[in-house]
């Protein structure tokens, strides 16, 4: 849970200027429905190219209902994901730290697999029992 917290803290720092788009958002199928509108997608620059960092409606926010970035995380707190490949478009991202929180109760989290789509601003999630769709309401960067 630790490196998950400061996983989404790093990732925040990224999203410091990257205002939350007022549509896209996600939908939690399991273990629980949710819908959220709003999204918070930003692709890093500088030490943090390769880097995409996804919030839903936003990265650090108490309504937060999804979180997780792909590329290489350098940062120390999440283990074995400074070795995955930064972000290249439409795919497949395996070992991805994801956060998925419930309006109330527990939150799911832990390392799971993203799907971008063709169109790049939308996709699917999976971590542990949890799953959906997400959408960026832009096209993401390289």
């Amino acid at each position: 849970m630790k490196t998950i917290s400061l996983t989404i803290l790093w990732a925040a720092s990224l999203l410091a200027h990257a205002p939350p788009s007022p549509q896209g958002g996600a939908r939690i199928d399991a273990p629980f429905r949710r819908q959220v509108r709003g999204a918070q997608c930003y692709s890093g620059t500088g030490k943090n190219a390769g880097d995409v960092a996804f919030g839903f409606p936003m990265r650090s926010s108490p309504t937060t209902a999804l979180t997780f970035t792909i590329g290489p995380l350098r940062d120390g707190n999440s283990p074995g994901q400074e070795n995955n490949a930064p972000y290249t478009g439409p795919g497949d991202y395996k070992n991805i730290g994801i956060l998925v929180q419930p309006e109330k109760g527990e939150p799911v989290f832990g390392p799971g697999t993203i799907h971008v789509n063709a169109d790049e601003q939308t996709g699917t999630f999976k971590v542990g029992g949890a799953s959906g769709t997400w959408d960026c309401a832009q096209k993401l960067r390289r």
